[in-house]
């Protein structure tokens, strides 16, 4: 057999391997595409592919890429994110919210399914990049969670008080007038008087818009989990998350 024939073989099998490990699963306007690629965590790359109202067809991993870079210990900062886009960019891919989206012609399909799941390997490579013995901040830390949502927000954000301007770390920008700002201290009493100062600010800020919710996110990660006495809190308490609890935290920014 020629060389060129035991090529031309190998890639039929190999392709043909390919059709028979992606399960294909219908969905109202689309279908979910189970593919053969693994993640290091072991779980199939799987994709969403819905037909728009305009013919085209749009390709998505539904958030599972960042989902799973979060999950497994990756700060999601800003910095990695805007990283993240450009490696999705050189495969035409973008990100909208937490998702790795491409929409096109139904013709190029299959070059859309290719392009997609080599950017959703690409991003997951990202995870190398976890540090694992170093302290994370706390904003860093903060940040990644918002990330991990998917919602739109901004950093050091400045809004105006009846008497100065305030300047919060993020304004979750979703309709919700959210403005989060991380507290992290090693003492009950630095704590006390940091929620103070910030209660002054949180004030001053809803004094002049009542619009706005201000929200402090409290570090009581590993030893600090004493700092944030009642006591401490007591300055901002109506407007305070534990770390702990930020599972609250994420029902004010999903709605």
């Amino acid at each position: 057999m020629a060389s060129s024939d035991i090529c031309e073989t190998a890639v039929e099998k190999y392709l043909f391997r390919l059709s028979k490990d992606l399960e294909v699963i219908q969905s109202n306007n689309g279908c979910y595409l189970l593919t053969p690629f693994i993640r290091p965590d072991g779980e199939s790359i799987s994709l969403e592919l819905v037909s728009l109202p305009n013919g085209n067809l749009r390709l998505s991993d539904m958030g599972d890429t960042l989902g799973y870079l979060y999950i497994n210990g990756l700060t999601l900062t800003k910095t990695l994110l805007d990283k993240a886009r450009l490696i999705a960019k050189g495969y035409g891919v973008s990100f909208q919210g937490n998702a790795l989206v491409l929409d096109g012609d139904p013709s190029l399909a299959g070059d859309g399914i290719h392009n997609i799941i080599q950017s959703v390997l690409a991003v997951t490579s990202l995870i190398q990049s976890r540090r694992s013995t170093t302290r994370v901040l706390f904003d860093n830390e903060v940040e990644s969670f918002i990330i991990s949502v998917g919602v739109t927000y901004d950093f050091d954000y400045t809004v105006k008080g009846v008497r100065e301007n305030h300047k919060f770390k993020f304004h979750v920008n979703s309709g919700r007038n959210l403005l989060v700002q991380p507290l992290s201290e090693a003492t009950e009493s630095r704590a006390h008087s940091l929620a103070e100062r910030w209660a002054y600010q949180f004030i001053d800020t809803v004094d002049n818009n009542g619009n706005w919710n201000p929200v402090a996110v409290l570090d009581d990660r590993n030893t600090r989990q004493a700092v944030w006495s009642p006591h401490a809190q007591a300055p901002i308490y109506d407007r305070a998350v534990l770390w702990a609890e930020r599972e609250r935290l994420l029902g004010m920014l999903t709605g």
